[in-house]
């Protein structure tokens, strides 16, 4: 039996500044998918540690990748939906498909870009192909897309730390369906509710009640998957909001019974899913009243890993005037890169640095300061973190010190050339910094950065600030999602 692997994955922000190019995307193919997912954490290796313990022929077609930003421009969707049928074409005849698809993806001319991709992969496969899809937790489901899948598998933490066993679950179920040992039935629910990003932590409340309904569930007689997905705030978007996914074995009613229930769960906590988060102000004088450290501040409106901009200043504004000591925040700013570069190591530098993206995120600052560190911004990280790859690149990045008339007091600016998410501390550890000798750490994300950051923090406070990723946005600023969802209809 031989069973086609194929990725296409991108979490697209409609609020984001720019739309996403096809030089975005980095791309593998053939053998290529093999090597570079295999000791990583992602699904792509679930699906290759399933091929063996499932016993079935891998045949490695595509993969596409980019940072999470705007919306994917014609040329970009078209090329690369394209060239993953072709692998599709090429590789037949094929037993069935695993295909990782992120779930958020937006194109300029398909609001639901991953319903469009799985309608063209069925359009090509014919009815009676197994075709087992994954999914993002931070996906916005399309009914269709349900129906055209013979099974959608959605990870069940965040931040994103189960991916490789919820590839190796895909694995099993689509070598199970073209075995005929189960005839896999759908069913979604989609509760009218925003289940902010705030509260998409599934370690606790409100979310972990639910998540553990889901996995309980999974051990009734007649279901063989159960997913959560909580949606994804910053795609304006038909579907945008949270989805229950409910894999039964041939009985449709059951899936749908069940689909329900847990939905009527989500929608009771519907009065708990209204955040109330400290301005960056707030959050700075808390950070610096601690009686341990570090405090890590978590930028919610600078989540570069769902697309925003990477350089906002609200929170660095914050700490140069509060006169705060020991912080360290990373910025993305190639043009002030490369002017450090030139200064050279120990060379006094001018900034004006930030806010350069858009007008969302803050003021560019002027910044004056020693260049302590120059390095390639590459790093590696060997645990399981949220997204689950392994290695990392900024770009060429430096670290300025800002304000710095002894150890330990100012702060320590890392200045990037490639936006990248904190997924991994090695960012910093990367510059030469030592987490735990810092008062402050400032990472631009809301729940992901937690695998990475909860180990060396005494604290994490997220805070509300301004931005693509801005978790106060009003209904007002969206004219596509669905108007009766509670948190705007009440």
């Amino acid at each position: 039996m031989r069973i086609g692997i194929a990725n296409f994955s991108h979490e697209s922000n409609t609020f984001a500044a720019d739309p996403t190019p096809l030089d975005a995307f980095r791309i593998y193919r053939g053998q290529a998918v093999i090597d570079h997912y295999t000791h990583t954490f992602h699904e792509v290796a679930g699906y290759i540690a399933g091929a063996e313990e499932y016993d079935f022929e891998l045949a490695p077609l595509f993969s596409a990748n980019a940072t999470p930003a705007g919306p994917l421009t014609v040329e970009a969707y078209e090329t690369l939906v394209g060239e993953l049928l072709d692998s599709i074409r090429a590789a037949m005849p094929l037993d069935g498909l695993l295909l990782a698809l992120h779930g958020a993806m937006v194109a300029e001319e398909y609001a639901q870009a991953d319903g469009e991709t799985v309608r063209r992969v069925r359009e090509l496969v014919g009815p009676d192909f197994p075709l087992v899809v994954t999914h993002d937790y931070h996906g916005n489901v399309p009914p269709q897309l349900v129906a055209d899948a013979d099974g959608l598998i959605i990870y069940k933490t965040c931040p994103h730390i189960d991916q490789r066993e919820r590839g190796i679950e895909a694995a099993e179920l689509v070598a199970r369906t073209a075995r005929r040992n189960v005839r896999p039935v759908s069913a979604i629910v989609k509760p009218p509710v925003i289940f902010n990003i705030a509260f998409h932590n599934t370690s606790s409340g409100p979310m972990k009640p639910l998540m553990d309904a889901a996995i309980a569930l999974e051990k009734e007689p007649g279901i063989l998957s159960v997913s959560i997905a909580a949606g994804y705030q910053y795609a304006d978007v038909p579907w945008m909001g949270p989805s229950i996914v409910v894999i039964a074995d041939g009985d449709e009613a059951l899936a749908q019974r069940e689909a329900e229930r847990l939905g009527e769960m989500m929608w009771a906590v519907r009065d708990q899913l209204v955040p109330r988060i400290p301005s960056a102000a707030e959050a700075v004088a808390t950070a610096m009243e601690s009686s341990a450290f570090p405090v890590s501040l978590f930028e919610l409106g600078d989540n570069v890993g769902g697309g925003s901009a990477g350089d906002a200043t609200i929170i660095l504004e914050e700490l140069l005037r509060q006169k705060a000591d020991g912080w360290v925040v990373s910025l993305y700013d190639p043009e002030s890169v490369q002017q450090c570069v030139a200064a050279g190591i120990g060379g006094q530098v001018d900034l004006r640095t930030g806010g350069k993206l858009d007008s969302q995120h803050g003021p560019t600052l002027a910044i004056s300061g020693r260049v302590r560190t120059i390095h390639d911004g590459t790093y590696e990280e060997t645990e399981r973190r949220h997204g689950g790859a392994r290695y990392g690149d900024q770009g060429l990045a430096v670290v300025v010190e800002v304000n710095r008339s002894a150890p330990g007091k100012g702060g320590l600016l890392i200045l990037n050339s490639k936006r990248v998410a904190p997924m991994s501390i090695h960012q910093i550890t990367c510059m030469g910094i030592q987490p735990q000798q810092q008062k402050i750490l400032v990472a631009k994300g809301a729940v992901a950065p937690r695998a990475a950051y909860e180990p060396v923090s005494a604290r994490i406070i997220e805070v509300d600030t301004a931005g693509a990723t801005s978790i106060s946005r009003p209904a007002g600023k969206f004219v596509q999602a669905r108007k009766e969802l509670y948190e705007w209809s009440k």
